[in-house]
């Protein structure tokens, strides 16, 4: 195994983790034409999970 390898259970647990935050489906890079769209998107999916946080 390589240093730095992520296995498929620490996927699912990363994948858990962000269900646990309300994050069902992750902003991904190959769902945007440009760096500056993905940043975008992950920081509106950032603040909707903060927002939901900060309100409860």
């Amino acid at each position: 195994d390589k240093q730095g390898d992520i296995s498929e259970d620490d996927t699912v647990r990363f994948k858990s983790y962000l269900m646990s935050l309300g994050i069902d489906d992750p902003v991904t890079r190959d769902a945007f034409r440009s760096d500056s769209d993905y940043y975008m998107g992950l920081a509106q999916q950032i603040s909707d999970m903060m927002v939901a946080v900060l309100l409860v």
